[in-house]
């Protein structure tokens, strides 16, 4: 390790107050329109694209409310966060056929109404997380009325686990037109997230039942059992097919036309996934040292595979039991990496999760970060030369960046004593 966790430590935390979040806090809220709005250039200057995807609206929601829970300063953030919630609940929601539309214009017109599950589970995620923060009776039965819907309208009886595509009407769609219904480990692995804020905030038996049905049928399904890498996604009934891409704007990263193989594995989902359980653990009561027999797995896979030790980083994805596949070096896998090893060495006490820690983060701060804007590349070459030199899009938001700086600041407090 270049420096020490007490050097890490203060680094971090000077960033993150310094330059991250008061990018952030001068951009995202919407003052013309109200919302979110997070298109913005190498110069953090607006880009021509104006329309607010729903994903972007609910992890903004999230993000701030999260921060700010966890003891953090974001300038001007409840009124930010009051705003956000009202455009969301005035223009998102469904008050016809239920659910939340995809994407609208930047004045709240609706331009894509397909109801998208994925999204969704960052809106109960997002509306937990800010009831957490201010007690807001509104947000919280409404976390809790978006839980319900999905029970009854969205969850398959047959074989478990939830479908993602809808139309308007809540009528079950491809999400691509050669490609059959389909369920992913994205989408399951974020509505744990959503599941355990959820359950966090209610302590609902309902809650808590949904939440242990998800985190089981991940890792007996969509979670190879000896390498612990993730496979990403399936039919109906659980058989897994190539990753592909998806109509839907999200995920559109670099596909083949005929997808990715099942034994393609991210490295970045892998260890978030990891991590994200631990914390579901927390707040289920369930001591982590009863977990090792899943994460172990999976953080030993994306040490020995995901990190490069020539340029620094973690790379996007590899074969399960074979080489890297793609070398370049997405942001919010770093963001997910850092989190990840930092658990991964408080849980096992072994240094070489410290010294993967040290490696990816002397790697976002050496090439990631822009430093003359604060927010981070969205995508760099295996030797750090950027690629994607935006700080922000529709898809591309301040949830990866400031969660996950956030949280290596947090726990790096707790390490350092």
């Amino acid at each position: 390790m270049k420096y020490t966790l007490q050097d890490y430590l203060e680094k971090t935390e000077h960033y993150l107050n310094e330059k991250l979040i008061p990018f952030w806090a001068e951009r995202a809220a919407e003052p013309k329109y109200g919302g979110f709005q997070t298109n913005y250039d190498r110069d953090g200057k607006r880009t021509e694209v104006t329309e607010k995807s729903f994903l972007a609206q609910c992890r903004c929601l999230f993000t701030i409310s999260h921060a700010m829970r966890l003891g953090f300063e974001w300038p001007g953030g409840r009124a930010a966060l009051q705003q956000g919630l009202d455009f969301l609940l005035k223009y998102y929601r469904d008050d016809t056929y239920d659910g939340y539309y995809w994407i609208v214009e930047e004045d709240g017109r609706v331009k894509d109404d397909n109801k998208i599950i994925y999204g969704h589970s960052f809106l109960i995620y997002g509306l937990a997380e800010y009831a957490l923060l201010t007690g807001d009776a509104t947000a919280r039965a409404e976390a809790i009325r978006v839980f319900d819907m999905l029970q009854e309208k969205v969850a398959d009886r047959e074989y478990g686990g939830y479908f993602e595509h809808f139309t308007r009407q809540f009528e079950l769609k491809k999400a691509r037109g050669d490609v059959s219904i389909h369920k992913s480990l994205d989408v399951h692995m974020h509505l744990m997230e959503a599941y355990t804020t959820l359950y966090e905030l209610t302590g609902d038996d309902a809650h808590k039942q949904a939440l242990l049905e998800v985190i089981d049928l991940i890792f007996d399904k969509m979670v190879h059992p000896t390498t612990g890498t993730g496979i990403s996604m399936f039919t109906q009934d659980w058989t897994p097919i190539a990753n592909v891409e998806l109509d839907t704007v999200w995920g559109r990263d670099r596909f083949d036309e005929d997808g990715k193989a099942p034994d393609i594995t991210s490295y970045g989902h892998n260890i978030e996934l990891a991590w994200l359980y631990l914390h579901a653990q927390d707040i289920l009561g369930i001591a982590r040292e009863k977990s090792l027999d899943r994460v172990i797995p999976i953080f030993e896979h994306t040490c020995q595979h995901g990190v490069d030790r020539t340029y620094g980083g973690l790379y996007v994805e590899g074969k399960r039991e074979g080489d890297v596949t793609e070398p370049t070096k997405e942001f919010w896998q770093q963001a997910e990496a850092m989190v990840g090893f930092l658990d991964a060495s408080a849980l096992t006490g072994e240094e070489k999760y410290l010294e993967a820690f040290a490696n990816v983060h002397d790697f976002v701060f050496e090439k990631m970060i822009n430093w003359e804007q604060g927010e981070w590349f969205a995508l760099l070459a295996e030797n750090g030369n950027p690629i994607w030199d935006y700080m922000g899009t529709s898809w591309k938001v301040l949830y990866h960046t400031v969660r996950g700086t956030c949280l290596v600041v947090t726990k790096l407090r707790t390490l350092v004593v």
